[in-house]
């Protein structure tokens, strides 16, 4: 709570406070390194640079984003199915973390309606964009705030909300 109370007031000499509100209104705090954030959203199509002119996009965050996503997924099933064998626990996270069940979080979550790409991405591929949006938002958390961010991100706002586990 108390950290929550620090970042708004920060937040209220933040030139720019849109981005923050819009990424506190889906994650429910406030990001510290905002840009990892915006990245995330960079789909490889949009060619924005940065200074140096090198491409930024969401791919290595996307990367670590389905790591970390496949551990606190893993954490969470075995968590709730204390007497299920590792079989079930497999086929359940695979479940929850499949590009479809993961479109829809993204959608869910309005992060299909963020996504900077160009329109000329190949409608088969466009139909990854948004779950691979996802999980770079969470290789984005994931170096933005850690690991207990992330679990607490997946458990409140995505597991609790979204996924009926039993």
């Amino acid at each position: 709570m108390l950290q929550n109370f620090i970042d708004k007031i920060r937040l209220s000499f933040r030139k720019e406070k849109e981005p923050y509100l819009c990424f506190y209104r889906i994650l429910g705090f406030y990001p510290h390194n905002i840009r990892l954030y915006n990245q995330a959203l960079l789909h490889k199509s949009s060619f924005v640079r940065s200074e140096k002119g090198k491409l930024i996009n969401n791919e290595r965050l996307e990367f670590l984003g389905d790591a970390v996503l496949d551990a606190i997924v893993a954490h969470l099933v075995y968590e709730h199915f204390s007497v299920k064998g590792e079989g079930f626990l497999t086929n359940t996270r695979s479940k929850i973390v499949q590009r479809e069940t993961l479109n829809n979080l993204a959608e869910g979550l309005g992060l299909d309606k963020l996504i900077k790409s160009t329109s000329h991405v190949s409608s088969s591929h466009n139909s990854y964009l948004s779950g691979n949006a996802f999980e770079a938002l969470i290789g984005a958390i994931y170096l933005d705030r850690g690991y207990k961010y992330c679990m607490l991100f997946i458990r409140k706002r995505i597991i609790n909300k979204y996924i009926d586990l039993d």
